[in-house]
């Protein structure tokens, strides 16, 4: 049987108050969300879940709660928005867009441990280009296109989940995510986030992540990915800072949307992005110009009115990618 993993639930003024007062005095912050199909139009935040350094203490917000006030909860979203205090996540694109939407809060000071374990790969674990395009062929392309069409697949990476992740590093099987409520998000049961009273399983659900960002991140300590001199530190926290924020300008989208967020690394992230940008009809994001395949007609250059990723997304679900291409 599972270790229940100790928390403290954040759903009145006296609690909030009292985290606020351990949460103020950490050196840095462990953050995860749930909710009703977080970074989904029409979804909502229903928890925020908190840990301190090594997930000693964890707390649960309960930002549906009625005893709660916006005042109440204004410490934590400024917590947030301090850019001197890390917080550590796993993907945080939808918690950073569902905090943006609802609330107007900035994540700033951001370290995305599934962006470091992407960076890991090349800088790390000597993966070059086969590797790469091997994870893209193995989860989600099929190997055929892959091969057939490899230019197209240039600078993309498959992104892999916390569980796996987890395995990965041999964490061990104590630090698993709660079977059954993985399958009640398969089966599109995310509603059971907003119905009150939680059970103490969801509860044990949302801390149990905590617990395992924490684990992961000193196990990435341990392996060098995380690095520890100013420099390499810096470009992480750009990298993740872009990848956090990606999906700002495409909004909360919709689940039928072929351009929706993905298991792909968002382009423009891993690099710094620089020149003139122009906006794609896929995912609506604003994206330099090495994000584009270019051609020339003799006359004028121009590029496809979808970034690459949003191409190869189209082709991958039979969505008509269309032949115009745009002047530059």
């Amino acid at each position: 049987m599972a270790e229940t993993v100790p928390y403290i639930m954040c759903n009145n003024s006296a609690d909030c108050h009292f985290a606020y007062s351990i949460l103020y005095r950490a050196s840095f912050l462990i953050l995860d969300c749930e909710g009703n199909n977080l970074g989904r139009a029409g979804g909502c935040v229903s928890l925020v879940c908190v840990g301190t350094p090594l997930a000693e203490q964890i707390f649960i917000f309960d930002t549906l709660s009625p005893a709660l006030s916006p005042n109440d909860l204004a410490p934590l979203w400024q917590l947030f928005s301090n850019q001197f205090i890390v917080k550590i996540v796993w993907d945080g694109r939808m918690d950073f867009l569902e905090l943006w939407v609802s609330y107007k809060v900035r994540l700033e000071c951001v370290l995305d441990l599934q962006v470091a374990e992407v960076v890991s790969r090349s800088t790390m674990r000597g993966e070059g280009e086969e590797h790469r395009l091997s994870r893209l062929a193995a989860t989600y392309f099929s190997k055929n296109a892959v091969q057939k069409h490899t230019e197209q697949y240039d600078g993309l990476n498959v992104l892999i989940g916390l569980q796996q992740c987890c395995q990965d590093c041999g964490l061990g099987e104590e630090f698993v995510k709660d079977p059954e409520v993985k399958q009640m998000h398969k089966d599109k049961k995310a509603d059971m986030w907003i119905q009150r009273p939680l059970s103490e399983k969801l509860l044990q659900y949302a801390a149990k992540d905590i617990q395992l960002i924490s684990m992961l991140c000193t196990a990435f300590i341990m392996k060098g990915w995380i690095p520890p001199i100013p420099a390499p530190w810096c470009t992480l926290l750009g990298q993740c800072s872009r990848y956090v924020s990606a999906h700002v300008e495409q909004g909360k989208s919709e689940e039928t949307d072929p351009f929706r967020p993905t298991g792909l690394m968002p382009l423009d992230v891993l690099t710094q992005p620089w020149g003139p940008q122009f906006k794609c009809t896929g995912c609506n994001r604003s994206l330099s110009m090495s994000c584009y395949t270019i051609d020339s007609d003799g006359f004028y250059r121009r590029r496809r009115p979808k970034c690459n990723l949003c191409h190869v997304l189209a082709m991958k679900y039979r969505h008509r990618a269309g032949d115009e291409w745009f002047v530059i």
